[in-house]
């Protein structure tokens, strides 16, 4: 019985390395298209398994040069047949996964059992675990607050609104816009929307197509966003926040970190449903008197006085065999928003789905392997006011495959991780725009101006030791390594010329023509880190450093990494805490692919003649080798366990430098705008914070308060900032003030105050509550005057209100029968219908009251 166990043992052990092995291999031939190094790869893992897979990829291979899908066609297949190999008993092999190597088990243990000759005792498995840093400064949020916060279009976003020194836009809760479901920009620490680096499973979810854009109905761009899955909160099973003091494993941002992990596979079958609702007629609108009527019959996109949201989905866990496990998971959000249109009413649609499939097994004891399937496709349809046959669609969204391999060592933890991701912001549109002219002087106005194709792929590979505690004399030694590379290609094309047609009453016309052109750019990015915990008595020390080039930029980042703890007594309940840090922001692709982008240009026809070139629209922007924008980070705090919970005080200052802005060339003769983009910005934030929280068995409250100041050179990088701009100043107040100093204009208020209790109680009945209070707070304005003596451009102040903000959640679960329940909820946002301006105007203001309704089946 031993001798079997043993050789059963040998054989799945072997089968769990050649399928993490093969796996790795094939994600790495199917990007490169290097055959020959994935039959080495193979053959030095197991002859036998490694063949029967080389006789599939050989017939495979050829094709697969020959267009993109024949390539997907081939990644799915290779796929299955890898599952298959997992899935599929090998001969003798029992339904168990539950051995490690036998170094770590003693399989000939002896019978201690005279009555059972096939009991058998096993030896213990050593464990080796980590105490949680004292320098460790993130914010993990769990399940039960996610299931519980109340929110609207439940993003991860929406999720982290609770946490202190976070910031989203004026403009994210218009009253006016009540229909859109995309996440709203977040700010991090002072840092910019699209400065985040958001993370699911521990692969990166940024978009690098110019994350900054906006419009839908711009005609020759499309808009971004500053990620490319738009994660439904209720498939995330924990979100960490990582705003200061970040490890040296994280990079690429200046903002924050967000680390979104999806539910995994539970042991059980079972699984859920749901579906949730809420429309206009549940939603207070807060609308200025002299914009009602054009609001209440608004053709535009921006103006949505009725609109339907839905949101449904399901969960399916089911358990294969002891350790093997599989999840699927689906996420749909519907909003249609009528809106006036030629003289009848027609619907605009916004819609996001969410395919997840993950699959979880743990080959031995000590290792754990998961492969997921993500897809998030976004559509969102417009028609442009006034225009016939002017409907596009805006498409968005990404899919992503997911390797991720755990497994102990005899001196180390390692993690592999390897995935792919891709994602799009593209449109879809009548070919031509055409602009009539009518005796009357009326215009008649049809179509749009064609397809555009923005696509990112990204290959990502990842490798982490954990090596185990070692020890100098007193000291112990924690360290952690990392290697991290990407490949990322950007794409942007449009297929057909398009041309925006003016005909005017006299005979004459004029056309615009987008010229189709294919562009394209690469980056390769490769990240190491290194960092060792080091504890003395105690005082502990993180020391870090994370090195980065990529050949786009062609810089080499050194970014060192300090972070300080000391427990002032001895037991954990006082620790003052402390850092000095550097961060290097993420590349964008977008300048690159716009240079080699056809320029803009009008031809005119007199009489029926013949088109002829007049002079040059738009603007061309430059490329240049540039730095890489960072930031600086000091950080200062304490840390004290106090009414059973824990209070932190933090102090928190980052410089940013070497940010990206753009330079404006002279106009040349035949109309061209030369751009050029630089690192004359440069932001610096300053936030104190105070926090405290505590948790019960069935509660939960958060209390925190911010105080920041945050001033910034420009807000974008499309901003034009001059050499000359640096030193431009300013007059305000009765003194001069030099340009970089202005207070930033968006997503700066100086008070944040927040309040989030989650409660479970009898009778199945669930309560959750975030109390918000923003500070008005002030910005200056160009006056168009200018100073007489100094002649220099004079401001003024703009001051902006308050807001207090009251969300709720009511729950109630019933048991239907056995493991079934029945769950009814109620969300109420601004619970208080307070009447807040946002935006840049006076009369803008948030969303009133409104009412969300779900219902969740489990089982």
């Amino acid at each position: 019985m031993a001798h079997r166990r043993i050789k059963y043992a040998q054989k799945l052990i072997k089968l769990s390395q050649v399928f993490v092995f093969s796996g790795f291999a094939v994600n790495y031939m199917l990007f490169y298209d290097k055959t020959h190094r994935l039959k080495d790869v193979l053959k030095s893992a197991s002859e036998k398994h490694a063949m029967k897979l080389l006789t599939y990829i050989d017939l495979l291979g050829p094709r697969r040069k020959e267009k993109r899908a024949a390539r997907s066609r081939h990644r799915l297949l290779i796929g299955l047949l890898l599952l298959a190999m997992l899935l599929l008993p090998q001969t003798g092999q029992q339904d168990s996964f539950g051995l490690v190597c036998a170094s770590e088990i003693d399989l000939t243990a002896k019978n201690t059992d005279p009555d059972d000759s096939d009991s058998t005792v096993l030896a213990p498995v050593t464990v080796h675990g980590r105490r949680e840093p004292l320098t460790t400064a993130s914010k993990t949020i769990d399940r039960t607050i996610i299931d519980s916060f109340p929110s609207g279009n439940n993003s991860i976003n929406e999720i982290l609104s609770f946490l202190p020194d976070i910031q989203f836009s004026e403009t994210s809760n218009l009253s006016t816009q009540g229909g859109e479901i995309l996440p709203a920009a977040v700010s991090i620490a002072g840092g910019k929307g699209f400065e985040n680096n958001f993370i699911i499973d521990g692969l990166s979810n940024n978009s690098m197509l110019d994350p900054d854009a906006d419009d839908p109905l711009a005609v020759n761009n499309v808009p971004g966003h500053a990620q490319q899955i738009f994660l439904d909160a209720s498939l995330v099973d924990e979100i960490t926040l990582y705003d200061s003091n970040v490890p040296a494993s994280y990079g690429d941002f200046k903002g924050g970190v967000v680390h979104a992990r999806t539910i995994e596979p539970d042991d059980e079958f079972g699984g859920n449903f749901f579906y949730r609702t809420t429309r206009a007629a549940w939603t207070k609108f807060h609308i200025a008197p002299s914009q009602k009527d054009d609001f209440e019959n608004s053709g535009k996109h921006t103006s949505q006085p009725k609109f339907e949201k839905h949101q449904a989905g399901f969960d399916i866990h089911l358990p294969i065999r002891s350790h093997l496990r599989l999840l699927a998971g689906y996420r749909l959000q519907l909003s249609t928003i009528p809106l006036q249109h030629l003289g009848e009413t027609r619907n605009q649609r916004r819609r996001n789905e969410t395919f997840l499939v993950k699959l979880a097994t743990e080959p031995t004891a000590l290792s754990k392997l998961n492969l997921s399937w993500t897809y998030s496709p976004y559509q969102g349809r417009y028609f442009k006011k006034d225009y016939k046959n002017s409907d596009l669609t805006i498409l968005g969204g990404a899919y992503m495959v997911n390797a991720d391999f755990h497994t102990a060592l005899p001196f180390a933890d390692l993690h592999l991780q390897a995935g792919y991701t891709e994602g799009e912001n593209s449109r879809e549109g009548p070919d031509h725009m055409i602009l009539t002219q009518n005796p009357d002087n009326s215009w008649e106005r049809e179509g749009f101006t064609g397809d555009i194709d923005n696509t990112q792929q990204s290959v990502q590979c990842k490798t982490e030791l954990a090596l185990h505690q070692l020890s100098t004399g007193s000291v112990s030694h924690d360290i952690n390594l990392g290697f991290d590379f990407q490949h990322i290609r950007g794409t942007s094309k449009r297929d057909e010329t398009s041309y925006l047609y003016t005909f005017y009453k006299n005979g004459t016309a004029r056309r615009t023509v987008y010229a189709k052109h294919r562009a394209e750019a690469v980056l390769r990015q490769y990240n190491f880190y290194s960092e060792d915990i080091l504890r003395y008595h105690r005082l502990e020390l993180r020391p870090g450093l994370r090195i980065s080039y990529d050949d786009f930029m062609q810089n080499l980042n050194l970014a060192p990494r300090l972070a300080a703890a000391l427990d002032i007594f001895g037991n954990g309940r006082t620790v003052l805490i402390g850092g000095v840090n550097r961060y290097y922001a993420n590349t964008l692709l977008t300048y690159k692919l716009r240079q080699e982008m056809p320029t803009t240009y009008y031809e005119t026809r007199l009489d029926g003649g013949e088109w002829t070139f007049t002079k040059t629209y738009s603007t061309t922007t430059d490329f240049q080798t540039l730095k890489t924008p960072y930031a600086d980070e000091y950080v200062i705090g304490l840390e004290q366990r106090i009414f059973g919970g824990k209070a932190t005080f933090k102090y928190v200052r980052r410089d940013g430098k070497d940010e990206f802005a753009k330079t404006a060339g002279d106009r040349q003769p035949d109309g061209l705008w030369h751009y050029t983009l630089n690192n004359n910005g440069s932001s610096r934030h300053e936030s104190y914070r105070l926090s405290w929280e505590r948790h019960w068995q069935n509660h939960s409250l958060s209390i925190n308060g911010t105080y920041q100041e945050t001033t910034s050179s420009n807000e974008s990088y499309e901003d034009i900032l001059e050499d000359d701009d640096l030193d431009e100043d300013i007059w305000y107040n009765g003194k001069v003030l030099s340009k970089s100093q202005l207070p930033r204009k968006d997503f700066n208020r100086p008070w944040l105050v927040s309040l989030l209790y989650v409660g479970k109680f009898p009778y199945g009945i669930t309560f959750s509550s975030l109390l918000k209070y923003r500070s008005g707070y002030q910005t200056l304005s160009k006056t168009g005057a200018v100073h007489e003596d100094l002649g220099i451009p004079i401001y003024e102040k703009v001051r902006y209100g308050g807001a207090v903000t009251v969300n709720c959640s009511l729950g109630w679960g019933i048991r239907v029968w056995n493991r079934q329940q029945l769950h009814l909820s109620l969300d109420i946002l601004n619970l208080l219908d307070k009447k807040s301006v946002a935006g840049e105007s006076q009369d803008s203001y948030e969303l009133g009251r409104q009412f969300w309704l779900s219902a969740k089946y489990s089982f």
